[in-house]
């Protein structure tokens, strides 16, 4: 259960700083923000955020490359269902 809501609480979190950030509707989001920061804007451990990105990596919701996180299909994120 504490599993899927960390996912829960960092998918919110991504899909509230893609709508902050994006320039247009079709294009890739990238946050320009390090995993540390990311994580402390989103209120979860670094640790826990890292192995998050790499599960919503694998599922190509993400790409992560240095110091950013690009969001490859933002409305499959904001409609999870962890």
């Amino acid at each position: 259960m504490s599993y899927s809501s960390l996912h829960k609480k960092v998918d919110y979190g991504l899909s509230q700083l893609a709508e902050k950030y994006k320039q247009r509707e079709k294009e890739k989001i990238v946050l320009d923000i390090s995993r540390e920061n990311l994580a402390q804007t989103i209120g979860v451990a670094t640790e826990s955020l890292i192995r998050t990105l790499a599960d919503f990596k694998s599922e190509d919701l993400i790409d992560i490359q240095t110091g950013k996180v690009i969001l490859l299909n933002s409305g499959k994120l904001k409609n999870l269902l962890y």
